[in-house]
C-alpha cells in the first residue's frame, strides 16, 4: 500500500471508531497508534497494577482495534 492510498481505507475506519468508542478509549487508541507509527513502536507505558474496581484502560477491544489499524497501514 502506498502512502497515497493509506487514507482511503484508514480515515473512514478511524471515523467509525471515533463514533463508536467512548472518547477516553478513542484518545488512548489514537495516541498509542500514533506512537507506533512515529516512534517505530517504542512506546513506554508504566506497568503498574490498577486499583481495585478500576478497569484496564487498554481493553481487549482496543487491542483488537489496534491490530486492525496496523493491518490497514501495513504494506500488502
Amino acid at each position: 500500500m502506498t502512502h497515497d492510498q493509506e487514507p482511503v481505507r484508514l480515515e473512514p475506519y478511524v471515523e467509525t471508531l471515533r463514533a463508536r468508542l467512548p472518547p477516553e478509549q478513542f484518545i488512548l487508541l489514537m495516541r498509542t497508534f500514533h506512537a507506533l507509527l512515529t516512534d517505530g513502536g517504542a512506546l513506554r507505558l508504566p506497568l503498574v497494577p490498577h486499583p481495585p474496581g478500576e478497569r484496564e484502560p487498554f481493553t481487549a477491544e482496543l487491542q483488537s482495534e489496534m491490530l486492525t489499524l496496523m493491518r490497514l497501514t501495513a504494506a500488502p
